[in-house]
């Protein structure tokens, strides 16, 4: 956001380079209140600077789809992978003490073994070196193969985040500095990086609100101006006064600004000024008057005039849902083509239900290009948690329709020698195959994940649903079982089919299973 938070980047900037100052700097604030933006804008900033080197960032994020990037454990290895190519130095010095199973030990080792030794043997570095850690109240929830729930990645947090600060009161001399942001999360408020002894810490949603909405109203105003700078008469029709509605319908979050202007820019600048206005008639009739926030509020707008578009509110609106339920729940970026394959659909009719959500969502270019995915992981949020009742869903509901959608599709795709070779004597083709669509691999490495995805969290010891994927793992699964190995051969990933069947397992009704073993002993 050009022009905005310009004291709040030059403070950052100035206690990088002060080599008193604590060696951890904390961002926190709300959602919405900029934190990523001000992240990035630091990265972009030191990649360019002679007085700085960036050792290496990571976002995490609930939003792109990547399980990667909710996982905390992935942090440490990634910032030392990012740096080592960076420094030979560093890289030479990882390299003399790796473990080659320390990506995975506990983070606290990592910290210790990747990043401590390492640096030490930088300490006569001249420049500091800056790693960046984004919204780490983002991890949790499904990660990677070995899933790690809230519970258990709050605690990795934790661990994490006093390794860091253990790191650095080790050796105040250490030329480097970790620029960490979250929302004010209780696991880390109660960290030692809330301890103003040992970090900096910036509070977003303490910062002046003057300075805020002036930041707001350059960001809004620059924005118009430059996508209207071709359309003076355009740009004319939108008053200063419906300019200070929107900021003030911002309430200091900037999250509120971006996603109003990408919807007010969604259908072109022609469209623009009757979407803007639209906008603001819309918040001003309160659409959505149990809303906790201005956000809320936009969203609820949103959704509302993408299910109107044809007049058909009350057939759309369940059908949009359902789309975005299963948006929110793959675990991986897919493309127009894949999800549509995924679901039954047309790609054209997944694309044109998507059109409108251009604020919210992510929507690739090309239908068979990767990056489906929403904005940010607010939006989820919102239509999990605080949505009206007609709009909002649970997280187990996108999780059940991409389970059925995985065991139908290799229902439907999978058969023998679905690789097309001559001789179970030959390898495994090396090019990707035609007869294994992105769909059919989606579905071959993630239905097991999907179903158990499914069973409501709660009770550990509770059991899982009786039947809700019973017979559809019998019916569909069970007699494509070889050739469903077959593909992960293929794929070079067969060595992920132990762990999926032990979660299918876990799963599956014990009375079925029984029932299973009587039908083959009197059959």
């Amino acid at each position: 956001m050009i022009n905005t938070r310009v004291r709040i980047l030059n403070d950052i900037e100035a206690w990088i380079l002060d080599p008193d100052a604590q060696q951890i700097c904390w961002i926190t604030g709300m959602a919405g209140t900029g934190k990523t933006s001000i992240a990035k804008t630091i990265c972009e900033r030191a990649t360019v600077s002679t007085d700085i080197t960036l050792g290496g960032s990571f976002f995490c994020s609930r939003s792109t789809g990547l399980a990667s990037q909710r996982d905390i454990r992935c942090v440490v290895p990634t910032l030392t992978q990012l740096f080592a190519r960076k420094s030979a130095q560093f890289c030479l010095a990882v390299a003399d003490i790796i473990d080659p199973g320390i990506q995975y030990k506990e983070v606290r080792a990592q910290v210790e073994q990747l990043l401590h030794p390492p640096l030490l043997a930088l300490r006569s570095h001249c420049l500091p070196i800056l790693f960046v850690i984004d919204a780490l109240d983002e991890c949790g929830g499904e990660t990677s193969d070995g899933m790690l729930d809230d519970a258990s990645c709050h605690a990795v947090v934790t661990s994490m985040l006093e390794a860091l600060v253990s790191l650095t009161q080790s050796d105040p001399k250490l030329p480097v500095k970790f620029l960490v942001t979250s929302r004010p999360e209780t696991q880390i408020r109660d960290t030692s990086i809330s301890d103003e002894k040992f970090s900096q810490i910036l509070r977003l949603h303490a910062v002046d609100s003057e300075e805020v909405n002036g930041d707001i109203s350059r960001y809004i105003t620059t924005t118009l101006n430059t996508k209207l700078s071709s359309k003076p008469k355009l740009r004319a029709m939108i008053t200063d006064g419906e300019v200070d509605y929107l900021i003030r319908l911002c309430d200091g979050l900037f999250i509120v600004a971006a996603t109003a202007l990408k919807h007010t820019f969604g259908a072109g600048a022609d469209a623009a000024v009757a979407k803007f206005k639209g906008l603001l008639n819309a918040s001003r009739d309160s659409l959505n008057a149990g809303a906790s926030s201005s956000l809320d509020n936009m969203y609820a707008i949103i959704l509302m005039e993408a299910s109107r578009l044809d007049g058909s509110e009350d057939t759309d609106l369940p059908a949009l849902l359902r789309l975005l339920a299963s948006l929110l729940a793959t675990r991986s970026k897919l493309s127009i083509d894949t999800l549509a394959e995924l679901l039954g659909q047309q790609s054209y009719d997944v694309r044109a239900s998507l059109s409108c959500l251009h604020s919210v969502v992510h929507v690739p270019e090309d239908d068979d290009m990767p990056g489906l995915r929403t904005v940010h992981a607010l939006f989820g949020d919102y239509l999990h948690v605080r949505a009206p009742e007609r709009i909002r869903f649970s997280r187990l509901f996108g999780q059940t329709i991409l389970a059925h959608a995985c065991l139908n599709e290799m229902a439907r795709r999978l058969h023998f020698n679905i690789s097309h070779s001559p001789s179970s004597y030959h390898p495994n083709p090396t090019t990707r195959l035609p007869s294994i669509s992105l769909a059919l691999e989606y579905a071959c490495l993630h239905w097991a994940h999907h179903i158990a995805a499914s069973k409501p969290r709660g009770d550990a010891t509770s059991d899982p649903p009786s039947d809700l994927f019973d017979a559809e793992i019998g019916h569909k699964f069970r007699p494509k079982f070889l050739f469903w190995l077959e593909v992960l051969s293929v794929l070079g990933k067969i060595g992920l089919a132990p762990g999926m069947l032990s979660i299918s397992h876990a799963v599956v009704s014990p009375c079925y299973e029984s029932s299973r073993h009587t039908e083959s002993a009197t059959g």
